[in-house]
């Protein structure tokens, strides 16, 4: 392994989950303007969702397309990601979901759900980065988990 390679990496594109959002809003939306005359239980939830929804949205944008791309750098005792440090002791899995362009995960022990921090994609040199992490997870003890993960946002 590579020990002073460092790589570019980004959030994973929240495209899916803003179009997802975006439906929503319209959606409750229009329920909203429908009920104006009516306040009852179903007008007020629909105002909670509309602003639920509107929250991830706004996030799920931050993230994919005004967030700056960060670095990460594997050393023998942890990663490190974007200034962050994570121990190989305190990760129980490594987590690689193949699309189209590879989200990497990396969970915590103790967590259902890979973090926002933690989950990112390889912005160059993709094949060479999920190997090096391979590598690294092999020399470290990490177990490698391939396929679909849930993540936050």
């Amino acid at each position: 392994m590579n020990k002073n390679k460092m790589f570019s990496v980004s959030a994973p594109s929240g495209i899916k989950l803003m179009v997802s959002m975006l439906l929503l809003i319209v959606i409750l939306l229009g329920n909203i303007m429908l009920e104006q005359g009516e306040r009852d239980f179903f007008y007020y939830a629909c105002i909670v969702w509309l602003v639920f929804c509107s929250t991830v949205f706004i996030i799920s944008f931050y993230r994919t397309c005004l967030m700056k791309p960060g670095v990460m750098k594997m050393h023998q005792d942890g990663i490190m990601i974007n200034g962050e440090e994570v121990n190989a002791d305190s990760v129980a899995c490594l987590l690689i979901n193949h699309d189209r362009k590879p989200v990497i995960g990396i969970k915590p022990k103790g967590c259902k759900i890979v973090p926002l921090k933690l989950c990112f994609q390889f912005l160059e040199d993709q094949t060479e980065g999920i190997r090096q992490l391979e590598l690294w997870a092999q020399a470290s003890h990490v177990k490698i988990t391939k396929g679909f993960f849930m993540r936050w946002l």
